[in-house]
């Protein structure tokens, strides 16, 4: 089976954390696919000090705090969702933190991330309040880590967006629209997940061995 983990920014339990549910209820439709929830509500994330301990030592960050226990899954995951209201055409300050903090990824687990995709929701209070930016911003986070920003089945652009109305569940349900783009989103993110990591399995299994080889200080020159 592959694993999506689904990662909600939001603070609080409203429209972000009901449509990155119902579009992991969408992924598990998919044969294949099992699904971990995972929320910064309730969690104590501080913010990165940029103490560089990280880079000096190679470690993943040193600040001990909730963030601890998404480290093994979110590495683990062979394909991440993550979710966030709009605050100021943007993600979540928790969010942020979790970005930041995430950072030593690559210098601890090279390459770990590596073909992944990732997808991305939002929920905005108004129309046209950031959604887009804010799917940006956490496509941007996915590139950073060399991975793939999958934007969506036909029509979702870049990502899942709903309308709430500042009206929590019961206004992500009622944005019918929105709410379509979050399944196709989840749906779409499935199957790119099992394509992925079907390949990512054949690609490691037929050059790792010779980039092993290549690497032998015995090799027969």
């Amino acid at each position: 089976m592959a694993k999506i983990l689904g990662i909600c920014g939001s603070p609080r339990n409203g429209a972000t954390e009901y449509a990155l549910k119902e579009a992991l209820k969408a992924a598990e439709s998919v044969d294949g696919i099992e699904t971990e929830f995972w929320t910064i509500r309730g969690k104590k994330i501080r913010p990165c000090i940029h103490c560089d301990t990280c880079i000096k030592k190679k470690t993943m960050c040193v600040i001990a705090d909730d963030l601890k226990e998404l480290e093994a899954p979110f590495l683990e995951a062979d394909g991440l969702l993550i979710a966030s209201p709009v605050y100021d055409m943007g993600i979540t300050s928790q969010l942020t933190a979790l970005f930041n903090r995430l950072r030593p990824i690559y210098l601890v687990h090279p390459g770990k991330l590596r073909g992944k995709p990732g997808a991305a929701l939002t929920s905005g209070g108004t129309r046209h309040g950031g959604q887009e930016f804010t799917l940006q911003i956490i496509h941007n986070f996915y590139l950073m880590h060399e991975m793939f920003a999958f934007g969506g089945l036909g029509g979702c652009y870049n990502g899942g967006t709903i309308w709430s109305k500042d009206r929590k569940a019961e206004g992500a349900r009622e944005d019918t629209v929105g709410m379509d783009t979050v399944r196709r989103v989840g749906q779409g993110l499935a199957e790119a997940v099992l394509v992925t990591s079907h390949g990512r399995a054949w690609y490691e299994k037929t050059f790792a061995p010779i980039k092993e080889e290549d690497a032998s200080p015995l090799r027969d020159h």
